[in-house]
């Protein structure tokens, strides 16, 4: 059985930013079409500029494209997995036995404009891979608005932020799902089996013998 939250919308911060980063790549291709249109990129006028420019445009295309296909869309709560389904690319799946606990994260709402040091995206189409977060350290996002927050803590690797709609029905329903997989995994090791203490009065029975 599992249940499936579905991811929040882009929080303000991150519209921006996206409609920004996007508004740029358009820009940097007028001065191409212009001249393309004039017929003066045909003899050459400015070609060099032209070309760096666009260059530039297509770059940020496919940072956006990028971007875009990690968004996650939905967090999913299985028996012994979370998953985090994305657009475009494969899931992130983490198993219960790598995860500590799971709390919200309500202190990072000021992420990036406060206590960011650095970060692979902090904004375009979400927030996205591993950030350093003073005084936290290191984390790993693949959230989209945060004012919904939640912190997945790991063994072996940084803490997991995400964002869920309904942060509150998923920590809940996670927190049981942790504990029901706790108790199906402590009650399937086999009990430790009781080595028999021998009679007290078997050496004296052997030595009879």
């Amino acid at each position: 059985m599992e249940t499936s939250f579905n991811a929040a919308a882009l929080d303000s911060y991150a519209v921006r930013i996206t409609n920004g980063v996007a508004m740029l790549g358009g820009i940097l291709m007028l001065p191409a079409l212009f001249l393309y249109l004039s017929g003066l990129l045909v003899a050459g006028v400015a070609l060099t500029g032209t070309i760096i420019t666009i260059a530039i445009a297509l770059t940020l295309a496919v940072w956006l494209t990028l971007n875009y296909a990690v968004q996650p869309v939905a967090y999913v709560v299985t028996g012994d997995t979370l998953v985090v389904r994305r657009r475009w690319a494969r899931a992130l799946r983490i198993p219960f036995k790598q995860i500590m606990g799971v709390s919200f994260a309500s202190a990072l709402a000021d992420v990036p404009r406060f206590g960011l040091r650095w970060s692979f995206n902090a904004g375009v189409f979400g927030y996205h891979g591993p950030f350093h977060l003073d005084p936290y350290g290191n984390v790993f996002f693949a959230a989209t608005n945060r004012e919904r927050l939640v912190a997945v803590a790991r063994y072996d690797a940084p803490s997991l932020i995400i964002s869920p709609a309904r942060p509150r029905e998923f920590v809940e329903t996670f927190r049981e799902a942790l504990l029901k997989s706790a108790s199906m995994e402590q009650s399937a090791k086999p009990a430790p089996s009781q080595q028999q203490s021998p009679h007290p009065f078997a050496a004296y029975q052997r030595s009879i013998d």
